[in-house]
């Protein structure tokens, strides 16, 4: 499996607890323990925060969002992964 297929893995797990579709980064936040204020990680490193990733790689105008799914491809393919 490749890397993006393992972080695309990653974040539908962690994102199983959103409702979707969202209309904001808020929304997204609700649905993880942890909020704005938690941290990817990967293979057992902190990778980064993920309030620093939505801001980063989130706009307004992206929303709403109706899956996981097109939530993670949406980051993924931003990072260039």
């Amino acid at each position: 499996m490749g890397i993006r297929n393992e972080l695309f893995n990653h974040w539908i797990e962690a994102l199983s607890k959103v409702k979707f579709p969202v209309s904001s980064k808020n929304e997204v936040y609700e649905g993880l323990p942890k909020g704005a204020e938690g941290n990817l990680s990967f293979q057992g490193l902190v990778v980064c925060n993920v309030g620093e990733l939505f801001e980063k790689f989130l706009k307004p105008t992206d929303f709403p969002i109706n899956s996981a799914e097109d939530l993670a491809n949406m980051i993924l393919d931003r990072a260039g992964i």
